[in-house]
């Protein structure tokens, strides 16, 4: 049944399937036997925090150092060439204008 339900890969309808399960076993298992059930439940969801957890640490990627000065005179070099363009001019007002009449 596992190998079943890793073929069609619909977790919604593996979730629906698993308590339907339990629902009706309910009265052949005692309470040991739903405390394993929890046991393993419990196992299997701290292995999947775990790798969740390494996935996330596994992205994190290191700060790269930045040359503050060259960084500077660049910025510097590219107001001299290309001026300002940071400022608010009326082209911003017809760009949005041009968006919200056509899109």
């Amino acid at each position: 049944m596992g190998d079943a339900v890793k073929k069609h890969g619909k977790t919604h309808l593996a979730l629906t399937f698993l308590k339907e399960l339990l629902q009706e076993c309910k009265d052949v298992l005692d309470e040991d036997s739903i405390g394993e059930i929890i046991k393993s439940c419990n196992v299997i969801k701290n292995e999947k925090q775990t790798a969740a957890k390494k996935k996330v640490k596994g992205q994190a990627q290191k700060s790269k150092k930045v040359d503050k000065k060259k960084e500077a005179e660049a910025k510097k070099k590219a107001v001299d060439l290309y001026g300002d363009n940071d400022r608010y001019d009326e082209y911003d007002d017809y760009g949005a204008g041009y968006e919200d009449a056509f899109f």
